[in-house]
C-alpha cells in the first residue's frame, strides 16, 4: 500500500473505538433492474379505485406541503405518506408490505464493485460497520435489501432517514448512526458518493474522517477516491 499521502489513518488500538459508516445507494449497491417509474406504478396500485393522475397530484401536493412546513432535511417517511394517502383515497394499506413492494419487489440490486472487499477489510480489522441511508423507507426494509445482496454478515447497524426523521447532512442523521454504532463521532469514519451528504457533512459534524467516491476527480490528499476499493489503502496498523 502507498502511504505517501498526508491523509493516512492508524487503526485505533482500542477496538471499541473503531467504526465506519457507509452510504447505501451508489456506494454499496446499485440497481440492475428497476427505476422510479416502476416504483410509481407500484405506488398507484395501492389505490386501485383512484385515477393515477389524482394519486400523483395528491402525492405532489402533500410532499410539497411537508417540505414547506419542515424544510428540505426533514424526512417524509413512506409510512406517514401512506397514512395520509389512505385517508384521502379511503384505502387501508399495510405500510411495511407496501414499502417492500415499492423497493425490494420492483428492483434488482447488485453490489458495487469493491464494496464487499472493503466491508470485509474493516470487519477483519475490528470495526463496527453501519449504513446511513437517505431514504423514505424504514431501516428494516433497507436492511432486507442489504441482506438480498449478501451484505448482512458484514453490517452491524442500518439507519434510515425515515427512522431518524432527518436526512443527511442534518446532524441528527449522523448522531443516529454513531449512537447506533455505540461510538463517539470522532471515532467514526464515513464514506459515500455525494459530496455534501457523505463527505462535507460528516467532516463538519466532527467525524474522524470521510471519503468521497468520485471517479471523475480523485484526489488522494483530500480523501476523494475513484472507487470504494481504494479506501482501505488510507489505513494501516
Amino acid at each position: 500500500m502507498d502511504f505517501q499521502s498526508n491523509l493516512c489513518f492508524m487503526h485505533d488500538p482500542d477496538e471499541s473505538k473503531r467504526a465506519f459508516a457507509f452510504d447505501m445507494y451508489g456506494t454499496l449497491v446499485r440497481a440492475r433492474f428497476g427505476d422510479l417509474n416502476d416504483i410509481y406504478e407500484a405506488f398507484y396500485r395501492l389505490f386501485p379505485d383512484a385515477d393515477p393522475e389524482d394519486v400523483q397530484r395528491e402525492y405532489e401536493r402533500f410532499t410539497d406541503f411537508h417540505t414547506a412546513q419542515h424544510g428540505p432535511h426533514k424526512e417524509l417517511s413512506i409510512s406517514v405518506l401512506l397514512e395520509h394517502m389512505d385517508s384521502v383515497f379511503h384505502t387501508k394499506n399495510d405500510s411495511l408490505e407496501a414499502e417492500n413492494i415499492m423497493m425490494r419487489a420492483t428492483h434488482t440490486f447488485i453490489p458495487v464493485e469493491g464494496a464487499e472487499e472493503t466491508l470485509q477489510y474493516f470487519r477483519d480489522h475490528g470495526y463496527r460497520i453501519g449504513v446511513l441511508s437517505n431514504t423514505a423507507y424504514r431501516g428494516s426494509v433497507v436492511k432486507g435489501l442489504l441482506e438480498d445482496v449478501g451484505f448482512d454478515h458484514l453490517i452491524d447497524v442500518v439507519v434510515s432517514s425515515a427512522d431518524v426523521g432527518y436526512r443527511k447532512p442534518h446532524d441528527e442523521a449522523y448522531i443516529a448512526v454513531v449512537n447506533a454504532l455505540g461510538v463517539q463521532r470522532q471515532d467514526c469514519f464515513f464514506a459515500g458518493d455525494t459530496e455534501e451528504k457523505d463527505f462535507l457533512g460528516p467532516r463538519r459534524f466532527g467525524m474522524g474522517g470521510s471519503f468521497l467516491i468520485d471517479p471523475s476527480r480523485p484526489d488522494r490528499e483530500c480523501g476523494i477516491v475513484a472507487s470504494i476499493a481504494d479506501i482501505p489503502t488510507f489505513f494501516r496498523d
